[in-house]
């Protein structure tokens, strides 16, 4: 590594460093209602079909009466990553993992504000000798009445990017009929438990909740997240005039020599190269949107998340499928509150483990 970049990459350590405890906003909020038509929105851009998130008639069944937002629709609010200070730095940016714990649920019509605050920052060394910073944020979200709605942890990794070396490479996957009809099984057999209510006596610790499948990953999928999501961009002369104030947000285009707004790379087969993948490669908050619906498939309209903690084992690269799992490890009682914690893993079509986490869900007791 030379000299010089070592010296940007102390630069950018020391900015990142002097904004630890302080609020930071890298981008304005998106949704600032949790609307009917923002909701619909996120959860077909997350590939969540949940009809108390989606049909007005049967949410008002529901204990809440109305319709009712997917607990990852918070990060359309703030998103839950920082990437230290603005400045152009031969760094990658990879996600690390995010966690959240909610206190109040999301309910149609509930007006939404957040901020961000990095809370820490430190460097380490990969296998390889990579200068790797990570940079951690907390996002609190909160609603009209100034109640908490949740706390969000994210995890940056700063990465150090050598011209186009790359960080990872793996072949696209090409299936056989035998897998593609495994996915469609596994798609059309995909439910809810929904009003059929999932009581805390009815679960035991060791016990499999039924898994969900999301994959291939397509073109498709990443331009769905970022609707979901809200612009991650600007379009031609506004969006350059933002990469102008926020250098780390930019990829520079291998083809035309332009930059272009890192997010971007999940587009682009030749910046996803240039980035480090053989393809476009999924996002750390969208994975974390896409393991949410394994947990609220199985809990019903009757239990609350109130943890989900999402880690990126490795990157899911274009047309990767991962098989979602979760176990039942713990059942206890907490303030009056029947509790169930599950750990989650997270495997593709290689047999890679590409996600771990763990959950927490208060479920309802049949008898006091």
């Amino acid at each position: 590594m030379s000299n010089e970049i070592d010296a940007r990459i102390d630069e950018f350590i020391a900015r990142t460093s002097k904004m630890t405890g302080s609020e930071v906003r890298e981008r304005d909020p998106w949704n600032n209602e949790a609307s009917a038509d923002s909701i619909r929105h996120f959860a077909y851009g997350t590939d969540d079909g949940n009809p108390l998130w989606l049909d007005p008639a049967y949410a008002a069944k529901s204990r809440y009466k109305k319709l009712v937002a997917p607990p990852a629709f918070l990060v359309s609010v703030i998103y839950p990553i920082l990437h230290g200070a603005p400045m152009d730095a031969p760094l990658s940016s990879l996600i690390g993992g995010v966690e959240f714990e909610w206190f109040l649920p999301i309910l149609v019509g509930d007006q939404l504000g957040a901020k961000s605050v990095q809370k820490e920052m430190y460097e380490k060394k990969s296998s390889s000798g990579r200068r790797l910073i990570f940079v951690i944020s907390e996002c609190t979200y909160w609603n009209q009445n100034d109640a908490v709605v949740a706390k969000a942890t994210g995890t940056m990794i700063r990465t150090t990017q050598v011209g186009n070396e790359l960080l990872f490479e793996r072949p696209i996957y090409r299936y056989t009929e035998k897998e593609l009809e495994e996915i469609d099984k596994a798609f059309k057999a995909e439910k809810q438990t929904g009003n059929q209510t999932l009581y805390w006596e009815d679960v035991s610790v060791g016990q499999d909740i039924p898994p969900i499948v999301r994959g291939p990953l397509t073109i498709g999928d990443m331009v769905c997240w970022n609707a979901a999501l809200g612009p991650a961009y600007k379009a031609g002369r506004l969006g350059y005039l933002d990469l102008l104030k926020a250098p780390h947000t930019a990829a520079r285009n291998p083809i035309i020599g332009w930059k272009v707004k890192y997010s971007q790379q999940h587009e682009d087969f030749n910046l996803a190269s240039q980035r480090g993948m053989p393809g476009p490669f999924d996002n750390g908050v969208m994975r974390f949107a896409w393991v949410c619906p394994l947990v609220t498939n199985w809990m019903g309209d009757d239990g609350f998340l109130r943890k989900l903690y999402v880690q990126v084992r490795a990157p899911n690269i274009y047309g990767d499928t991962t098989w979602y799992r979760g176990k039942i490890v713990e059942k206890t009682v907490e303030n009056g509150k029947r509790i169930v914690r599950l750990e989650i893993t997270g495997v593709n079509q290689v047999g890679t483990t590409t996600t771990e986490g763990r959950a927490e869900v208060v479920l309802p007791v049949r008898m006091e």
